[in-house]
């Protein structure tokens, strides 16, 4: 039996924690693994794990120098060799940090770096050491992660070292979802009449909502039939209602705070308006396809790797509204979002399931 901890200190809800939690609880299912989840006891991550029967252990990382915290990474390290863990995942930097070096001290058979975002690494004498030293493994979540990890790094890190594996979607919650519907027009009092846009993600300056928000003052000028819904909650969150308000939206955006309803969400609305400066996968896109809606999204990192333009959605211009709106207009008059939806589904379906993934990561985990 091998014995795997996941550390993740993200102290929000997004796409890595979702990874963390669905492959972890996809391992504990089965007899060959001992599964423990590790993170801040006020996670999201840490809650769901508990409710969902997995094995956790807290632990407060608040930055990359939380390491050089004799106390914590004794208690960590401790905790590390008393359940004689063999494989450690790890998540955000800081986690790099703190657990690459706890890992290391440990004995570790393998510390696994799980790279989910498309920003190149800095070659710091730090980073060398991590990856070189520290870290056996690389998981990068797209081909274009892959590209950016290599772009700082290539003359000391090698190629061999990075596996691609992408993300996976659960399609049976998806479509259980379908059940279990919102009515969006009745929650929101949105009008039969109006296009509801959903925009899904935290409000951090990663997803470029400034770029959101223009947009929409760019297209109210042009048709008024629409309503985009904003989902999530983050630190920009005044920032951004401030900047709505500037923008006269009240009739055209709605901010929704974080809901965790997002497949029950997502049967009625139109598409999915995503305008991201960078993405490392694009969970939500691939849940959004998966639910067979189409996509408008900035062509950003990896995201022509799920979305090819005018078959299953359109691509935008990253941090140019103007471009952002003209797409998305043309998606509201578009006669074949029902079409581009299905095209979204078949893609999920053949690539990026979670069979697909737990099955690669099996495989990976027993390679070597």
């Amino acid at each position: 039996m091998k014995k795997i901890v996941f550390l993740n200190s993200c102290p929000v809800w997004g796409g890595g924690e979702k990874w963390t939690f669905t492959t972890a609880r996809r391992l504990n299912q089965d007899p060959e693994y001992d599964i423990y989840i590790a993170s801040g006891t006020d996670t999201e991550l840490f809650k769901r794990a508990k409710k969902a029967g997995i094995k956790t252990e807290a632990v407060e990382i608040k930055s990359g120098i939380s390491v050089l915290n004799p106390f914590k990474s004794k208690k960590f390290i401790d905790f590390l060799k008393n359940k004689k863990i063999d494989i450690m995942f790890l998540n955000m930097s800081q986690d790099l940090k703190f657990g690459g070096i706890t890992g290391k001290i440990a004995g570790l058979d393998r510390i696994i770096y799980r790279r989910g975002s498309a920003i190149p690494i800095k070659n710091r004498f730090y980073n060398k050491y991590l990856l070189k030293d520290c870290v056996t493994d690389i998981i990068a979540n797209s081909k274009a992660t892959k590209e950016t990890i290599l772009k700082n790094t290539s003359q000391w890190l090698s190629e061999d070292r990075i596996t691609v594996i992408y993300n996976g979607i659960d399609l049976s919650k998806i479509d259980n979802a379908k059940n279990n519907a919102i009515n969006l027009h009745k929650e929101f009092k949105i009008s039969q009449n109006k296009v509801i846009i959903a925009n899904i993600g935290r409000l951090y300056y990663q997803k470029g909502h400034e770029f959101l928000l223009k947009a929409a003052d760019i297209i109210k000028e042009k048709r008024k039939d629409f309503v985009i819904l904003i989902i999530g909650s983050g630190e920009r969150e005044q920032e951004l209602k401030e900047l709505a308000r500037k923008y006269n939206l009240s009739n055209n955006v709605v901010f929704t705070g974080f809901r965790d309803d997002i497949y029950n969400i997502l049967p009625g609305i139109d598409f999915l308006l995503h305008t991201a400066r960078w993405e490392g996968f694009g969970f939500v896109i691939a849940e959004a396809m998966a639910a067979s809606k189409p996509v408008v999204s900035t062509d950003v990192s990896n995201i022509s790797e799920l979305i090819t333009d005018g078959e299953n959605g359109f691509l935008a211009k990253a941090e140019d509204p103007e471009d952002i709106a003209r797409k998305t207009i043309q998606m509201m008059d578009s006669h074949r979002k029902k079409l581009m939806g299905r095209r979204g589904r078949e893609k999920i379906e053949s690539r990026f399931t979670n069979k697909i993934m737990i099955k690669k990561i099996i495989y990976f985990l027993e390679e070597k």
